[in-house]
């Protein structure tokens, strides 16, 4: 049992009241009479009611303590969590994210989160409504609120998990927004989250009075993952290397088969141990991981495919035991390097299907990758652009003064301008001050101000520096030739390429573009299951790309149209979706955490109880006064 309103314990002080008005009665006049033979009730009155006289028992004055302390308890709404039997407006959102395709339940946690829904729409009654949100990387409203059970249900039917993570905060945002309206009007408004509860925790989210409930689903962390793979050929070119890494989230150590193919063609298989998981001290668990290197492959290009496998290895969560990543066809890249600096020379040198061009004049010639160092040239054109300590019209900063003696404050190690490059401890005299545009993307931070910019606009794309290479030790430094190497390739690739680096792999629910010609207007897209999708050139970007965005299952994806065909494989390699560990509370912002339930419960009030035999009693109390028994 719970109260929900304990504050009004408060008025339990009425009853030492009542007790202390049968202590002190009223004391009456004096008056003389010439006899107390006829006055003798009015004695024994006079004597029960003198200040202070020992209590007696009256059954008038427990009646009326038992009348007190009854309405006390109605005010102070007790209630006993019973299995939920619906409500007049109820949200059920249910978890879509890829640890909600384990199979530790029946069929699959997804599955089972929509069993205990459909319970909640059998629930309901006739004046009830509900909705139902599905929470993946996005929100979507399934069904909106109805008093239809059969609409509710054909709605609940057809939804599927998708393999990414969750947005939690902007489905019980969405979810408290439809039920606001309802909770004016009634104090059952409630939100169900139906979930196994592995999510991050819910910031900034305030449903004011509508009720929130956690229903957790699952039951163990029996799961092997892999978490890491990069393909990548050397940067003095060379035969491509495979990095991958396996966890285990189980409590028990696994031996599995690491399996790495070229496409259809089994490269090599590998027994790997992966040690057990252990749990920190605040209760989260810290997987057991295992690396392996995959060097000296005889392909420099091609899709990569990292798979477990094993007679006995069997998991819960499918969807991490594999992952894809791809590297293209290495290209003879057109450099022109507009200005004489040695530094620079020397590291775009580094990469040998670089072809570089020295000189104050482009010579009429057309290169994939302008390099300008503190000039820029009239001659432009339409190349990509590689700036340093200057700025073009391409650039995506605006400069608003110098900033001096700048340290490097943090920068990013997955974008593929800045990826393996350690830029810790580099010094620099000074820096040009900007601020970035819309469209560019600060790869490199100081304190005061970004320090190397990437973006992409109109098909061209730049990377901008705002120091001078004199005045910084980055050239004498190994993060600079990986650094330039990496910039390189990234302003060389395709126009409307995806945004990861060669050999990186793509991710669920990240955006694809669709390199199809101007003339392909429609493109189809035929998904992992089977089945296929319609998109339009209408959503294309400025580099007339088509934006995909709807890559939300592990596995390999063909866009066709016309003559032309573009095939993309996703990855799931998220950490936190592969510790499918049911979690005991939902973190909501810096609010107590919601307890989990195995089943959707709800508070069922006794103060409607506790009023009726209330009025009872007063009933009774009246009938002893008049019969003054």
């Amino acid at each position: 049992m719970s109260f929900i309103a304990p504050l009004n314990f408060l008025f339990a002080g009425l009853l030492g009241a009542i007790v202390l008005l049968y202590i002190l009665r009223l004391k009456r006049k004096e008056r003389v009479v010439p006899s107390n033979m006829l006055w003798q009730s009015a004695i024994r009155d006079l004597q029960a009611n003198a200040p202070w006289q020992k209590l007696r028992s009256s059954l008038l004055m427990w009646l009326q303590l038992a009348f007190v302390a009854l309405a006390v308890l109605a005010l102070v709404r007790p209630a006993l969590r019973v299995l939920s039997r619906g409500g007049q407006s109820v949200a059920i959102i249910l978890d879509a994210s890829a640890s909600m395709g384990a199979t530790d339940v029946s069929s699959s946690r997804f599955d089972a989160a929509k069993n205990q829904a459909t319970q909640l729409i059998n629930a309901l009654s006739s004046s009830d409504s509900a909705t139902i949100l599905w929470a993946g990387p996005q929100t979507r409203v399934l069904a909106p609120l109805s008093s239809d059970k059969g609409a509710l249900k054909r709605a609940l039917s057809n939804a599927s998990n998708a393999d990414t993570g969750c947005d939690l905060r902007g489905a019980i945002t969405l979810a408290a927004s439809l039920l606001k309206d309802k909770q004016k009007n009634s104090n059952t408004a409630q939100i169900y989250v139906i979930s196994d509860g592995a999510v991050p925790a819910v910031q900034d989210l305030d449903v004011q009075d509508v009720g929130l409930q956690f229903v957790r689903v699952g039951s163990s962390s029996n799961n092997v993952a892999i978490t890491a793979l990069d393909a990548r050929r050397g940067y003095a070119g060379g035969s491509a290397q495979v990095f991958t890494t396996v966890s285990n989230y189980s409590d028990q150590t696994r031996s599995v088969n690491l399996e790495l193919a070229r496409g259809e063609d089994l490269i090599e298989v590998r027994p790997i141990s992966v040690p057990a998981a252990k749990k920190a001290a605040d209760g989260s668990i810290l997987p057991g991981s295992h690396a392996e290197l995959f060097d000296d492959l005889r392909f420099n290009d091609g899709q990569f495919i990292a798979r477990l496998s094993g007679d006995n290895f069997k998991d819960d969560l499918a969807s991490d035991n594999v992952a894809y990543a791809s590297l293209d066809a290495p290209r003879i890249v057109n450099v022109w390097l507009a200005s004489d600096n040695v530094f620079l020379e020397k590291a775009l040198n580094v990469d040998t299907n670089t072809r570089i061009f020295v000189g104050a004049d482009s010579g009429g010639r057309d290169f994939d990758v302008v390099v300008c160092d503190g000039t820029v040239p009239k001659n432009l054109g339409g190349a990509n652009q590689f700036i340093f300590n200057a700025t073009t019209p391409l650039c995506p900063v605006e400069v608003v003064g110098t900033a001096p003696q700048p340290a490097v404050a943090d920068y990013d190690r997955q974008s593929p301008v800045t990826r393996y490059a350690p830029w810790n401890d580099i010094k620099f005299a000074q820096s040009m001050a900007v601020t970035v545009k819309d469209w560019g993307q600060a790869v490199v931070e100081a304190e005061r101000t970004p320090l190397v910019v990437a973006g992409e606009k109109g098909g061209q794309r730049v990377v901008w520096c705002g120091f001078d290479l004199r005045d910084t030790d980055l050239p004498l430094r190994v993060a600079f030739p990986i650094f330039v190497t990496n910039a390189v390739r990234w302003l060389s690739a395709p126009r409307g390429s995806n945004e990861t680096a060669d050999g990186a792999p793509l991710r669920t629910g990240e955006a694809v573009s669709l390199l199809a010609p101007p003339a392909v207007k429609q493109v189809s897209i035929a998904l992992p299951d089977g089945s296929k999708l319609e998109e339009t050139r209408d959503s294309t970007g400025d580099d007339g790309a088509i934006t995909f965005d709807g890559a939300q299952k592990v596995g390999t994806y063909t866009a066709s149209g016309g003559n032309w065909k573009q095939t993309f494989s996703v990855s799931l390699l998220n950490k936190s979706e592969s510790d499918i560990s049911p979690r005991a509370n939902l973190q909501i912002a810096d609010k107590k955490p919601i307890q989990a339930e195995n089943r959707a419960r709800t508070n069922r009030e006794l103060w409607g109880y506790l009023v009726l035999f209330g009025l009872c009693i007063l009933g009774i109390e009246w009938w002893v006064f008049h019969r003054g028994v």
